[in-house]
């Protein structure tokens, strides 16, 4: 019972954190930086911070964001964090089901599912990747 419960409390607290980290980014994009990805991504706090992030965090943080992108189609770009983030959002909007198919469930349980959980996953275990694991969810988050 009580590994049951603190697995329930972790799985909560690390959705409370994606949650956090989706208004954080946007936040930054948006008031701090004027929507430049560049720019947002060399800010010495948030790099720190996503840095400091657990795997679990940032690898759920990519994948709810591919599947917020979905409404729109990411133009193809050469940098590793744009062809991340245009591959998680062709992986989420062509996704036939809904959010908890994409996202799994109970999310943020790892592991993440599909070809798109796999790259989120890839990218947020990564401790070499976190620069352009923040950069992919710039790109993801940004209108």
């Amino acid at each position: 019972m009580f590994r049951e419960l603190t697995k329930a409390v972790g799985v909560m607290g690390t959705a409370a954190r994606v949650s956090g980290w989706t208004m954080l980014l946007h936040h930054i994009l948006q008031d701090q930086s004027g929507g430049d990805v560049e720019r947002a991504a060399r800010l010495p706090r948030l790099v720190r911070q996503w840095s400091a992030a657990t795997p679990e965090v940032r690898s759920a943080v990519l994948l709810d964001l591919a599947w917020r992108s979905r409404q729109r189609e990411l133009p193809r770009g050469s940098s590793p964090a744009e062809v991340h983030a245009r591959d998680l959002n062709m992986h989420a909007r062509t996704h036939r089901g809904v959010r908890e198919s994409f996202r799994g469930s109970p999310f943020p349980t790892m592991p993440l599912p599909g070809a798109a959980g796999a790259l989120a996953s890839s990218l947020g275990f990564d401790p070499a990747a976190a620069e352009t694991s923040l950069k992919t969810v710039l790109l993801l988050i940004k209108p």
